[in-house]
């Protein structure tokens, strides 16, 4: 039988026929930086094949480069498509069953996702994760964590995969949020493992910084080659922040405020170069400041995706007019259960006020240079040496696997994960050992097991 003949990234565009139908620009907005570019992709219903729902839109933005712009809202949908598709045959067992037979997993001692508190809240719709639960595991590849060994390693499949609760799949135990973390497309599977690790690095810097409320120092914007010409013509003011390094590499937070819309919205990155993260943060802020444009009005473009059943409005706070989000939030943030509601969150003056000095007003301010250079390699090594095994699964469906693209799902044992603040992944080991180690910004060390002495409140991030 002839093997399929290979197919290039261009052969994923088609309007009949390709993954990706159409790509169309992003509107221009009033206060748009002119050098922002935005592309979307109209993505092939995969629902055509079964229970395999995934993302109809993706997008891909760059400053000034319109290829690169189709390149990523391309590979967005690329990584989107093969992370939905589930595999039949999966491994049905109990991590205790698992265990007995030798296999090395990751298991309910590295997956501890939600603490004591969150559990006994009522409502909370996460079952607690034990060796008696029997679930499926995909199959990933560990480095061993500088233990020696590595070799295959069982994942959560629900961990792994995206949209896990659809079909059949509806009966599975329920035991964490989507997992944003970790999943990327790249030119190979070494490729889309390193571009996955380093968000892995990213979200657990962020997450941590921000819920332990550490200290982190200003960036000098103006010490970035670059961005100010790609900021040339905006109305948008942008701070930059350096936040902890643990692994050797680079992350950067950013906030761009709008004096027009009273937006504040929040981007941010980790790669191996401190300019390429800047830039990074800086592009994502820019578009948590485009989705936050559609959210200002009852008959804003967030709200219509809802009435079009693209988007779930029961994962959104209902509009408000006077922006007085923080009262429909929660006590604890309960009610923050999806990304894009935290930029709801953010739209309240209250909020902006009391949080954005961490942005606005760091006790210290440094220029680029300042920050790390990043290696792979370095990377790898400081993970390893902290007892952080890195597995790699690999999602590329069969017909993607005739390009040179691949996706890869990447998990770190015991790195900080980011979820929607009503669910944020406070019984990790990792938030006990940081805080134990690290003061806040008060020179306090927190009671993780204490949430009045966390900020639950979230970060201004999509």
């Amino acid at each position: 039988m002839t093997a399929p003949a290979p197919l290039t990234f261009d052969d994923l565009v088609d309007p009949l026929v390709g993954l990706v139908r159409e790509l169309h620009p992003v509107d221009r907005l009033d206060g748009m930086p002119p050098a922002y570019v935005g592309l979307t992709a109209a993505v092939a219903d995969s629902r055509t094949y079964g229970a395999w729902p995934s993302d109809l839109v993706s997008l891909g933005t760059t400053f000034g480069d319109l290829e690169g712009a189709r390149v990523a809202a391309v590979g967005e949908a690329v990584e989107r498509y093969c992370g939905n598709y589930v595999p039949a045959g999966l491994r049905r067992a109990s991590a205790a069953e698992l265990r007995a037979e030798g296999r090395r997993l990751l298991g309910p001692e590295d997956l501890r996702w939600f603490a004591d508190w969150q559990h006994a809240r009522p409502g909370f719709p996460y079952a607690r994760f034990t060796d008696d639960v029997e679930i499926a595991w995909a199959v990933g590849t560990g480095d061993g964590g500088g233990a020696g060994g590595g070799g295959e390693v069982l994942v959560p499949a629900s961990w792994v995969h995206l949209n896990w609760r659809t079909g059949e799949r509806r009966g599975d135990p329920f035991l964490h949020h989507l997992n944003y973390a970790g999943i990327a497309t790249g030119q190979g599977l070494a490729d889309a493992a390193r571009r996955g690790l380093l968000e892995l690095v990213e979200r657990d810097s962020l997450s941590l910084w921000w819920h332990l409320d550490l200290p982190a120092r200003g960036i000098d914007v103006a010490s970035v080659p670059g961005l100010a010409d790609h900021l040339a013509g905006s109305r948008l003011e942008v701070h930059l922040l350096e936040l902890p390094a643990w692994f050797g590499v680079p992350v950067v937070a950013a906030l761009v405020r709008d004096p027009v819309t009273g937006i504040a919205a929040g981007g941010f990155s980790a790669k191996l170069d401190p300019v390429e993260t800047a830039t990074k943060a800086v592009l994502e802020a820019v578009h948590s400041w485009v989705f936050t444009r559609g959210l200002l009005d009852a008959d804003g473009w967030v709200f219509g995706s809802m009435d079009a059943g693209v988007l779930s409005r029961g994962l959104y706070l209902e509009h408000r007019a006077d922006r007085s989000y923080l009262d429909a939030a929660g006590p604890v943030q309960e009610h923050v259960r999806d990304l894009g509601a935290q930029a709801q969150v953010w739209l309240d003056p209250r909020v902006q006020a009391t949080l954005g000095r961490r942005f606005t007003d760091p006790g210290e301010v440094v220029g680029i240079d300042a920050l790390p250079v990043g290696t792979e390699e370095g990377m790898r090594a400081a993970l390893a040496a902290a007892g952080h095994e890195v597995v790699v699964c690999d999602l590329t469906t069969p017909d993607v696997a005739l390009t040179p693209l691949r996706v890869a799902r990447v998990c770190a044992r015991g790195l900080v994960p980011n979820a929607p603040a009503a669910f944020t992944y406070l019984g990790l080991p990792r938030w006990a050992e940081v805080a134990a180690t690290t003061p806040n910004r008060h020179e306090r060390r927190v009671d993780v097991t204490d949430p009045g002495q966390l900020l639950l409140l979230p970060p201004p991030s999509l």
